[in-house]
């Protein structure tokens, strides 16, 4: 009898997970950021990273919605909406109580300083460093959290805007000193412009780079058995 009974209990919690899944719908959130993920013009989310999200949850059999915002409130949503991800997002130590992670989502993204070459020749900047010029930062981004838990001052040293391409205007335009980025992500944009890249230095900065990688982020009450799934989908996406 109590074999009976077990597999009764066994036969519902797989049916109800089943069910349970069936009626999850995960929403997905993200920023236009060139060529990880941007919104075509018939507003079509796509990217380098964001075919590499479509594929694991499809692979994970997970329905979802699918949002381009300003990094601000997609950032927001993840922190305080239940099941919800956010990509790309660069994981380090300030974020990592914040979400479930699911890491690499993409390699090789280090993230560097760019400047007018006609305006700096230096080839690496500290934190310390950039107290003494302005750099352009993405309001509630990687670059931003950092400096600012580093000491320096939006409207001072830092220059917040909404998005990388009024950071890129305000470059070309000499109104700031540097702004951070990636370089496929420069170079799409540059394209984009019709302008040539090589008007850029890029300057390491080795400190932000340190433990940090860009991943995908689920919210913390997002079900686990969710987020392992995704995980067990991408780690075979990448093994590809």
């Amino acid at each position: 009898m109590p074999s009976k009974h077990l597999l009764s209990l066994m036969m519902l919690f797989a049916s109800f997970s089943i069910s349970a899944n069936q009626d999850f719908i995960l929403k997905v959130v993200t920023e236009h950021s060139p060529p990880f993920n941007y919104q075509l013009k018939n507003k079509q989310i796509v990217g380098t990273a964001t075919d590499k999200v479509i594929k694991a949850l499809n692979e994970a059999n997970i329905k979802f919605t699918h949002s381009l915002y300003p990094w601000a409130r997609s950032y927001k949503l993840a922190l305080t909406q239940p099941n919800t991800l956010i990509y790309s997002i660069y994981r380090n130590k300030q974020r990592e109580h914040l979400f479930q992670w699911v890491c690499p989502l993409v390699l090789d993204s280090d993230l560097y300083l760019f400047a007018l070459k006609k305006k700096h020749a230096m080839k690496t900047l500290t934190t310390e460093n950039l107290a003494l010029f302005k750099t352009g930062i993405i309001r509630g981004g990687l670059g931003a959290t950092y400096l600012q838990a580093h000491g320096l001052r939006e409207g001072k040293e830092l220059y917040s805007a909404s998005n990388d391409d009024i950071n890129l205007k305000l470059l070309l335009n000499e109104k700031i000193d540097f702004i951070i980025g990636t370089i496929p992500s420069l170079s799409r944009r540059m394209k984009n412009m019709n302008m040539d890249v090589a008007v850029f230095r890029r300057i390491n900065f080795p400190e932000i780079n340190k433990n940090s990688e860009r991943c995908m982020a689920f919210s913390l009450d997002t079900p686990s058995y969710i987020v392992n799934k995704v995980r067990i989908a991408i780690q075979q996406i990448n093994k590809q």
